[in-house]
């Protein structure tokens, strides 16, 4: 199996199978670098493309959802619940929409699309494409910030570990989980790429500062999975399983 993820910006990818396009979290327009649009409409060109939009946060949901896809030969849109309930506007009218809502299983366009509850807004994905399987984690991440009780934490953490439980049983191919480096711990991403087993992990979330992310690849230190460790926008990685 042959695949390729090319990086955009903060959580937005877009990777390609032999079979199908995928793009993930289009942020809104102060999210974007230079080009990012175009880039995008390069990289899906000609493509039966799927949209994944996890949750409507601004670094996560751009305005337009259509015309950086104008470029696919079709498309098809998954977006989370909270989406239709706090950004209806941003549904593209008149196409193929699938909308989700935590902790449900669906069958979609020739996918099966399973989701886990964020624990920060809107749903995590884990997506079965023929034979074919990835993770999206969107914002669920190991969030303990400074100012959380140890109650909290204790909370926060079991919660990670058992959505973590659930992805490592899943077997993915591919697995894109947040590692922010704003908390100490990286929101849990050393974490993920150990439970998910997974042949590529991409560490996202980075608010587009890539320049530390060698930094992860040595914290992670011998693992199963290949670390997509990206610099800067466009960067595309290749990789066969």
């Amino acid at each position: 199996m042959n695949i390729s993820i090319t990086y955009i910006h903060h959580n937005c990818f877009v990777m390609k199978t032999e079979g199908r396009a995928f793009l993930f979290d289009y942020p809104g327009d102060a999210h974007l670098p230079d080009g990012g649009e175009a880039m995008v409409q390069e990289a899906v060109a000609g493509t039966d493309l799927a949209v994944f939009i996890s949750h409507s946060h601004e670094d996560h949901l751009n305005n337009d959802l259509v015309t950086m896809a104008s470029t696919a030969d079709s498309v098809r849109y998954v977006l989370s619940d909270d989406v239709e309930d706090m950004r209806p506007e941003t549904i593209p009218s008149g196409a193929e929409v699938l909308i989700v809502e935590p902790d449900e299983r669906y069958e979609f366009g020739g996918m099966t699309v399973e989701t886990l509850l964020s624990n920060d807004l809107g749903v995590a994905f884990m997506v079965e494409d023929g034979d074919f399987r990835f993770y999206f984690g969107g914002d669920l991440a190991k969030w303990v910030w400074p100012s959380a009780s140890e109650k909290e934490s204790s909370f926060t953490e079991r919660f990670y570990r058992r959505a973590m439980e659930r992805v490592r049983d899943f077997k993915p191919h591919v697995a894109f989980s947040n590692v922010d480096r704003r908390l100490d711990n990286l929101a849990g991403g050393d974490e993920a790429c150990r439970f998910a087993g997974a042949e590529v992990f991409v560490p996202m979330h980075t608010f587009g500062r890539t320049d530390w992310l060698s930094d992860f690849q040595r914290l992670v230190g011998d693992t199963e999975s290949r670390l997509f460790i990206y610099s800067r926008p466009g960067e595309r990685g290749d990789f066969s399983f």
